[in-house]
């Protein structure tokens, strides 16, 4: 009571006052907290430097492709204070405590800060939340906002120069009769100080759209009639599209679509009603292997001609292809309502509404990545939608990818680098953990460059760090590492926690420094080895798995040979290869005279292959006669009597269920292993679970 009479009386003294207190309660812990984190940051004599490439006049930042024009919204966060001095230190510890999120002693968040200090009445309730604010339209009238109304303006404008997360100091001159400090005594100062975020940005939806002669007989983005709407998923690809397919699936199911249960008594050319098929079909599509276009336009006959004979059917291609070909697909197939690349995966119902006035609709431009409603509405803090119930989750923590492997066509089809908010990443986890999922994979193209297009940047050792702190969570992996970015600081991350699994995915591509020059992987094989040492010191029994590309432009087969070898230095737990095929819009494409005839990658690629498995058993037959912790998944593919999990190292286990009515997923079981296999390991139970003895 004193404390508010005190601030109700002197706004000056209480801010004084609150300055010394955060300081008093923040500085010991959290500041000595951090001096700590920075003296570990080593980095081993045996890490070499890697090569990079600059690349001139590449944009990087989502922002240089769009302009205040293209931004429909912005959501924001403030905290208002007396001076300048003070926002400055609450800016400080807001930024400090980030790589703290889950310590509740060690950092002041947002919300907690706004309740205590700020001046804003708003602020104060709402935990500095401003909500979505609009961007060059009116500010709609909102009692509880009214005496902002002035003030409002002054940080959208303000919130445009930001980047997504960044924390700024704004000052704005007082209106007369601004009474943020209601019925003060005082006389208040010409100007208030801010401490502001921007949180999140929502680009206007950009599409092209062409008429068609007549409407589709039902509007897919209206709530669905029970039992008489459903759709299907095709999935090809990444665990990214796996991520992006569950998104959608999301939203369809809030509109009320229910997943269609495919008849095995009929075929794509069945005449019979709609019930015997889905209303929406979405291929959710990719662009890394070859001859990805020809593959969706033989997907898309068979849907094609249902159209045609006037069943009702909504047809999007989305993810990769979609992206790439934009255009190409609606003009081959008319049949097709939308195309949609993977920035637009939350906002399928406005593309759907679009398609169901009678508009063909592509959506390829670059957008804002805009966070999933399900998370940040309090109504939604349940099991996402879209996911199925099971043991472990997907996550991602950064869109795109601001490589330009000469390989590669990711950049092209999955834009610029686009963070999450660490609060944002770290609340996803947390519901996911209330819903009852025990291991969860964090993603990213390159996910080692999370947080370098935030102001200031922010680490993804840090991130790792929130995430693994998340109470309940008993298993966190991530995936993939590129190694021209891949710092220590993970390594430590990984091997001081045990909830984050030692199972590192780290792609080299080739085992030669002219191929990996060539490719513009910005590393040597040197660089790539020091990684490998540095996991094996740290965690002699870490998982290492990788990536690779045989028959690149000019590959010589001693230059293969050097893959081979640098295979056996390192003995894989397992490798994904391929043979190189040229990507549309990739420099290494137009490099004809270079081009490694077919025969002789396939050639290299068995080889290859043959290594890459009498390693992999090797490393499994280290596990035999060993006691594995195994997360339970579910059954077997194709044999009831059989469960399946994996170990902390991310090998497949299967062993016998106990009995045949016993579901254990989701459950952690000691299994011990009785015989390894390149890719999987069987086993039996150690010990029965609690609830079974």
């Amino acid at each position: 009571m004193l404390l508010l009479v005190l601030t109700f009386l002197w706004p000056s003294a209480c801010g004084a006052f609150w300055l010394t207190f955060i300081k008093h309660q923040t500085l010991k812990s959290s500041f000595t907290r951090f001096a700590t984190i920075e003296n570990v940051e080593y980095v081993p004599q045996s890490i070499q430097k890697p090569v990079v490439e600059p690349l001139t006049g590449v944009k990087t930042r989502i922002s240089q492709f769009l302009t205040t024009e293209n931004i429909e919204s912005v959501q924001l966060r403030h905290i208002e204070v007396e001076t300048e001095e003070m926002a400055v230190f609450c800016k400080s510890l807001l930024i400090q405590g980030r790589g703290n999120a889950n310590d509740k002693d060690a950092h002041w968040d947002f919300a907690s800060l706004a309740a205590n200090i700020s001046l804003c009445d708003r602020s104060k309730q709402m935990g500095g939340d401003l909500g979505w604010l609009p961007v060059n339209e009116p500010l709609l009238f909102d009692s509880s906002m009214a005496f902002k109304y002035d003030l409002i303006p002054a940080l959208v404008n303000e919130a445009l120069n930001l980047q997504k997360g960044e924390i700024s100091i704004v000052s704005v001159q007082r209106a007369h009769d601004d009474v943020s400090l209601k019925d003060s005594h005082f006389k208040q100062p010409p100007v208030s100080w801010h401490v502001l975020q921007l949180v999140d940005v929502r680009s206007r939806l950009s599409m092209a759209l062409s008429r068609r002669k007549q409407k589709n007989p039902a509007d897919p983005s209206q709530p669905a009639v029970a039992a008489t709407m459903t759709y299907a998923m095709e999935t090809m690809g990444c665990q990214m599209n796996v991520a992006d397919s569950q998104r959608m699936e999301g939203q369809l199911q809030l509109l009320g679509y229910q997943p269609h249960s495919p008849n095995p008594n009929l075929n794509n050319n069945d005449s019979s009603g709609s019930d015997s098929h889905p209303n929406l079909i979405i291929l959710n599509t990719c662009s890394i292997r070859d001859h990805a276009e020809q593959k969706l336009y033989s997907q898309l006959g068979p849907y094609a001609q249902r159209k045609r004979r006037g069943q009702p059917l909504t047809i999007v291609v989305a993810g990769c292809v979609a992206q790439q070909e934009g255009r190409n697909i609606s003009r081959r197939f008319p049949e097709v309502d939308v195309v949609m690349g993977p920035q637009y995966t939350n906002r399928l119902q406005e593309l759907l509404s679009a398609a169901a006035e009678g508009q063909q609709v592509v959506a390829v431009d670059p957008s804002y990545q805009t966070e999933d409603p399900w998370l940040t509405s309090p109504s939604q803090q349940v099991l996402r939608p879209g996911d199925s119930p099971g043991a472990t989750a997907l996550v991602n923590v950064i869109y795109g990818c601001n490589e330009r492997c000469t390989y590669c066509v990711v950049p092209n089809t999955r834009g610029v680098e686009q963070s999450r908010a660490l609060e944002a990443v770290v609340g996803e986890v947390q519901q996911l953990v209330r819903a009852g999922r025990k291991e969860v994979t964090l993603l990213g193209q390159n996910i080692d460059s999370w947080g370098r297009d935030m102001v200031p940047k922010q680490r993804f050792a840090d991130l790792l760090a929130a995430v693994g702190a998340v109470p309940g969570l008993q298993r966190l992996r991530f995936l993939t590492s590129h190694p021209k970015y891949m710092s220590p600081r993970v390594v430590q991350a990984v091997a001081a926690n045990p909830v984050i699994m030692p199972n590192f995915n780290v792609p080299f591509q080739s085992g030669d420094n002219e191929v990996l020059r060539q490719m513009r992987r910005g590393y040597t094989r040197e660089r790539y080895l020091s990684i490998v040492e540095l996991i094996r010191r740290e965690m002699p029994d870490a998982a290492i798995t990788a990536d690779c590309i045989v028959g690149f432009p000019g590959e010589t087969e001693e230059q293969f040979q050097n893959t081979l070898r640098l295979m056996e230095e390192v003995k894989f737990d397992q490798l994904f290869a391929h043979a190189y095929s040229p990507r549309p819009f990739t420099p290494a494409a137009g490099w004809e005279e270079q081009q490694v005839p077919e025969e002789v990658k396939q050639d290299r690629l068995q080889r290859l292959k043959r290594l890459a498995t009498t390693h992999a058993l090797e490393r499994s037959q280290r596990y035999v006669g060993r006691v594995q912790p195994v997360l339970v998944e579910g059954e077997h593919e194709k044999d009831s009597s059989l469960l399946r999990g994996r170990n902390p190292h991310g090998r497949l286990v299967y062993f016998p269920r106990p009995s045949p009515d016993s579901d254990l997923t989701g459950l952690i079981v000691e299994v011990q292993i009785t015989l390894a296999r390149p890719y999987s390991l069987l086993g039996q139970l150690a010990t029965l679970p609690g609830d079974m003895l």
